[in-house]
C-alpha cells in the first residue's frame, strides 16, 4: 500500500468516527428533553420506630406516617409544651428562684442541669437549659413561677389547656418534664402540632438550633463554676449533614424505659421548604438519629414545591353569542396555585385533580377584566388553590341583537305590561263607547226621518 493511500484510509476512518460522534451529539439534545421527564417511582421508607411523622412545618401538610395517632409515652418531648407554655406566659429576662420541692422531685435517674435550691436565674436562661440538654428540675422551676397557683399542677392544666386550644385528641399531661406516668401521653401527630406551634417563636427556634447550652451568671455562682459534664444538646441530629437538606433547625429528644428513644426535629433546604418530623420509641439512639435523618431525606427527595399555575397563563379562545363580527374572547387565569407535591409525575397526576367552571355560553358584551368562570385544584381530594378565568379582550354586541333584547325587555317589563294592558282597555272602551254613541245617533236620526208629525 502507498503512503498517499494509507493517508486516504486514515482521513477516511477520521471522517467516519467524527460522522459517529456528531449523530450520537445529535441523537443526546434530542432525546433531552424526553429525558428530562422520565418518571421515577417514590422511594418507599421502612422505620423500626413504633410511629413517626413526617409533615411540612408552615401547613402541617404530612407527608409520612407509621401509627400517627397511637398514645405514647412522650418523654422530654415534652417540654416542648412547657416551653411553648412559657413562652406564651412568661417574659424572658424575668428572674425565677428554684424551690426545694422544683429541685428535689425530680427521680435520681432523671437528667438534671445541677441548679440549686434558692438560685435565681431567667427564663432565658432555664429554656436553654430544658430545650437543648432536657434539664428536669429546670422545667419544674418554670412551670412552679409561671403557675397562677404557685405549685406545678397549675401549670400542668396550662398545658392541658393549650393542648385543647390546639386541637390535640391523644395528648395529656400530669408534669413537666416527662416523668413516666399512666395519664402522661402525647402521640406523632400531636407532637408535630406542638413543634410547629412552637416554631413560631424565634427565640424557641434560636434554642433548639444551638449544640451547646450557655451557661449563665447566678446569685449563687459564676458561669464557670457550673459543672460542664453535660453542657451538649442532646439532639445529635443537629450534626447531620445531607444532600438534600440545608441544616437541621431542632427540636427535642426524649427518652425514658417506657417511652425508648424519641425525637421531634426539623430541617430546611435551600428552597426554604422546613419539615418537622416525630420518630417515637426506637431501641437506640443510632437508630433514632438515623431513622430520623432517612425520614427527612425520604421527604426532600420525594416531595417539592411546584407551581401548578402562574397569574396570566392563556386558558383559551372561546365563541361569544351575538358578538360583533364574530370576534371570539380571549380567557386567561389570574391568581397563582403553588403546593408541596410528590416529584413523581406518576404519582403527581393520580393525586391532583381539576374542576373548571365556564359561565357558558358566552354572550356579548364582554368587558376586558371580566371573570367569566374558575379553575380550582385538589390534592388527595382535598382543596389547594384557585384561579379565576377572565377575559382578555372587549367584545361588542351587534345592533340586531341590542334591538331584539330591547324588544324582549320591553315584552318581559310587568309594569310596562300592566300600563299596556290598560291603554288597550281605554281604547277598546273609548271605541266600544264611540260605537254605542254613534249607534244611539244614528237611532235618532232615523226616528226623526220616519216619525214626524
Amino acid at each position: 500500500m502507498s503512503p498517499h493511500t494509507k493517508d486516504k484510509g486514515e482521513c477516511f476512518h477520521r471522517m467516519y468516527r467524527l460522522k459517529h460522534v456528531i449523530c450520537l451529539f445529535i441523537a443526546f439534545v434530542i432525546l433531552l428533553p424526553v429525558l428530562g421527564t422520565v418518571s421515577y417511582a417514590e422511594e418507599e421508607i421502612e422505620l423500626t420506630a413504633k410511629a413517626a411523622i413526617l409533615v411540612e412545618m408552615e401547613t402541617g401538610q404530612v407527608l409520612y406516617e407509621k401509627n400517627p395517632d397511637i398514645r405514647w409515652s412522650p418523654a422530654s418531648t415534652t417540654k416542648i409544651m412547657t416551653a411553648l407554655i412559657a413562652l406564651e406566659n412568661g417574659d424572658l429576662n424575668t428572674k425565677m428562684r428554684a424551690s426545694a420541692n422544683a429541685i428535689n422531685s425530680i427521680p435520681l435517674d432523671y437528667g438534671i442541669a445541677g441548679i440549686k435550691v434558692g438560685e435565681e436565674l431567667t427564663l432565658n436562661d432555664l429554656l436553654h437549659f430544658v430545650l437543648i440538654i432536657s434539664a428536669n428540675e429546670a422545667s419544674n422551676v418554670i412551670a412552679e413561677n409561671l403557675s397562677p397557683t404557685g405549685r406545678i399542677d397549675g401549670f400542668v392544666e396550662m398545658m392541658n389547656k393549650e393542648a385543647e386550644r390546639l386541637g390535640l385528641k391523644n395528648t395529656h399531661f400530669t408534669n413537666s418534664y416527662g416523668l413516666d406516668e399512666d395519664d402522661h401521653y402525647s402521640s406523632a401527630r400531636d407532637l408535630a402540632t406542638m413543634a410547629r406551634e412552637a416554631m413560631k417563636y424565634p427565640v424557641f427556634r434560636e434554642i433548639v438550633a444551638k449544640k451547646v447550652v450557655p451557661l449563665p451568671d447566678t446569685n449563687l455562682r459564676t458561669s464557670n463554676q457550673w459543672e460542664n459534664w453535660h453542657i451538649e444538646s442532646t439532639n445529635k441530629l443537629l450534626n447531620s449533614t445531607s444532600q438534600y437538606y440545608d441544616r437541621v433547625t431542632g427540636i427535642k429528644t426524649g427518652y425514658t424505659g417506657k417511652a425508648g428513644r424519641c425525637l421531634v426535629f426539623s430541617a430546611i433546604n435551600r428552597e426554604g421548604l422546613e419539615l418537622v418530623g416525630v420518630i417515637l420509641g426506637t431501641e437506640t439512639y443510632d437508630i433514632l438519629f438515623r431513622e430520623s435523618q432517612e425520614l427527612l431525606e425520604y421527604g426532600y427527595k420525594n416531595y417539592k414545591i411546584q407551581t401548578l399555575v402562574s397569574s396570566g397563563e392563556y386558558y383559551g379562545r372561546y365563541e361569544v353569542v351575538d358578538a360583533v363580527d364574530n370576534i371570539p374572547v380571549d380567557i386567561q387565569m389570574m391568581g397563582e396555585v403553588t403546593h408541596l407535591l410528590p416529584i413523581s409525575s406518576d404519582k403527581l397526576q393520580t393525586s391532583v385533580t381539576v374542576k373548571e367552571t365556564l359561565n357558558t355560553p358566552f354572550v356579548a358584551p364582554i368587558e376586558k377584566g371580566q371573570v367569566l368562570g374558575t379553575k380550582t385544584w385538589y390534592y388527595n381530594g382535598e382543596e389547594i388553590g384557585s384561579v379565576q378565568l377572565v377575559a382578555m379582550n372587549d367584545i361588542e354586541k351587534t345592533m340586531a341583537a341590542k334591538i331584539r333584547d330591547k324588544v324582549i325587555e320591553l315584552v318581559n317589563n310587568k309594569k310596562l305590561r300592566i300600563i299596556s294592558m290598560a291603554v288597550v282597555i281605554v281604547i277598546f272602551a273609548f271605541l266600544l263607547l264611540r260605537i254605542i254613541l254613534r249607534s244611539i245617533s244614528r237611532r235618532r236620526n232615523y226616528n226623526r226621518r220616519h216619525y214626524r208629525f
